[in-house]
């Protein structure tokens, strides 16, 4: 699991929330930490790590008398073969590890609770040490993913993983217990299986996690609260401000997704922020209402100079450094993630810091940068990012709007894939027409969704689903749906 996927299971469990920060942190493949998963093994660090989170979470359920007797559903009586515990186990395990357990587990895991009833004194003490097993198990932490062969000898996921696969994939979390009953009823074998249960998931509050959970990680989102700046030029710039840069960034994937089920391609010109009160005073919006715990979705001036993901604090604040944007890492990231066209690493004897300006001659970054792509082995790579970064040097390193740089006016043209554009807004509205962005999300979505990056044997699977999306109208909840019920989905990925 991603530290996220394990914080959410642990809430829908336990009702209790885990500080994702205290783990190990997440290993990225391909830029998504759900491909990252696919591969880590967890240091012996982070075993600790996980095993103490849990107990916590265990503990906080059994402090708790009538919260505990509710959980466990009757009550243990400690003696060998414990008929209470035994259910309590079977029912729990199911749900834990999304998969009946077997005979020989459960024998295992009741004499965990057999021996801790002894030693303690105590079946209610059993029955806890039964459910810290079960949690700390690496049935629980990963994701097995084995298949079995079908009638065409393929390999297919079971329908138990498939159940998985759909809850981590829409909730991020683990399957309820009615996705559990449809994966036993064999209800999962079947497309339109699939899909009616993918389309109720959907329709839960947690469906929204389907693309909010995409948006964060697509977007790189986690590398917010670990960013510094400079607080004499910042000083609003903290926790608050900071929360609220993923929440306007998530809210707005979400909102265009699941309440005005519009084109995925008016996120890049849509004027909609969720803002909180800092959020608001970055964007020069009203206040009144707000608090740094309370949030609204609100629009920006329709002429304005800020629109769409581009324009949002938790992208450009991103992309910057403790004291300035950078044209050159927002451009590349564009270049990477919205076009999927990956720019190499700059060669090793390449001085990456632009040489700053004496005092009494000041530059703007534009000025810089074109100095240093003189150089031949900057020219070429710098000649596919910056001009898309340069139009949001109208930016600063936490977003905010400026017209000025060293106290010299901006220039913020450039040009999107050889279309020359104007400003941030005009970069935006140019980027939500392009076939390149609308394909690149099929691309990454897709990746994101099956746990593997792009390989060849992908292709026909990725214009099969291009054309769907254009069709759909570029709806993203459509996309979801699609991928989840393409046999891409319920096939075991060939190993590498």
């Amino acid at each position: 699991m991603t530290r996220t996927q394990f914080r959410n299971a642990v809430r829908d469990v336990f009702g209790v929330e885990v500080d994702v920060n205290e783990l190990d942190a997440d290993s990225w493949n391909g830029n998504f930490a759900v491909i990252g998963a696919a591969t880590v093994v967890t240091s012996e660090r982070g075993v600790e790590q996980y095993h103490t989170a849990i107990e916590d979470a265990v503990d906080s359920v059994f402090a708790d008398s009538a919260k505990r007797d509710q959980f466990i559903g009757c009550t243990p009586s400690g003696a060998q073969d414990d008929a209470c515990v035994r259910g309590f186990i079977q029912a729990l395990g199911l749900r834990a590890w999304r998969r009946p357990l077997e005979t020989a587990e459960v024998d295992r895991l009741a004499a965990v609770a057999n021996k801790a009833a002894t030693e303690l004194e105590s079946a209610v003490e059993g029955a806890r040490w039964a459910t810290v097993a079960l949690f700390t198990s690496p049935n629980f932490l990963y994701r097995p993913e084995l298949g079995a062969p079908s009638a065409d000898g393929s390999l297919r996921f079971t329908g138990y993983e498939t159940a998985s696969r759909l809850a981590f994939l829409v909730w991020n979390s683990l399957p309820d217990d009615e996705l559990l009953d449809q994966a036993a009823s064999g209800m999962l074998g079947t497309v339109e299986g699939v899909r009616a249960a993918a389309t109720r998931l959907l329709d839960e509050p947690a469906g929204r996690e389907a693309v909010g959970a995409f948006a964060e990680e697509y977007m790189r989102l986690d590398r917010i609260g670990t960013q510094a700046k400079d607080l004499e030029l910042f000083p609003e710039y903290g926790p608050a401000l900071q929360a609220a840069m993923v929440r306007d960034m998530r809210g707005t994937w979400e909102v265009l997704a699941f309440d005005e089920r519009t084109s995925a391609l008016d996120l890049f010109s849509t004027t909609k922020v969720v803002v909180n009160r800092e959020l608001a005073q970055v964007y020069g919006l009203d206040t009144t209402g707000l608090s740094s715990s309370t949030f609204d979705v609100r629009s920006l001036p329709a002429d304005g100079p800020r629109v769409g993901i581009l324009g949002k604090a938790g992208f450009l604040s991103q992309f910057a450094n403790q004291k300035e944007g950078s044209p050159t890492l927002r451009g590349k990231f564009m270049r990477d993630a919205l076009m999927c066209t990956p720019i190499p690493p700059p060669p090793g004897d390449v001085a990456l810091e632009l040489p700053e300006p004496p005092p009494d001659r000041p530059l703007t970054k534009r000025q810089r940068l074109e100095n240093h792509r003189t150089a031949p082995a900057c020219a070429a790579c710098h000649g596919y990012m910056d001009p898309l970064g340069l139009p949001l040097e109208t930016f600063d390193a936490i977003g905010r709007y400026r017209t000025t740089d060293h106290g010299l006016p901006i220039d913020p043209s450039g040009d999107f894939d050889g279309e020359p554009v104007a400003d941030a807004r005009e970069l935006g509205m140019t980027a939500s027409a392009s076939d390149e962005v609308a394909r690149c999300l099929v691309r990454k979505y897709y990746s994101y969704a099956v746990g593997h990056e792009e390989r060849a044997v992908d292709g026909s699977v990725l214009n099969t689903l291009a054309a769907a999306f254009e069709a759909s109208g570029f709806e993203l909840r459509e996309l979801v749906l699609d991928v989840i019920t393409n046999e891409a989905f319920s096939s075991v990925a060939p190993q590498p």
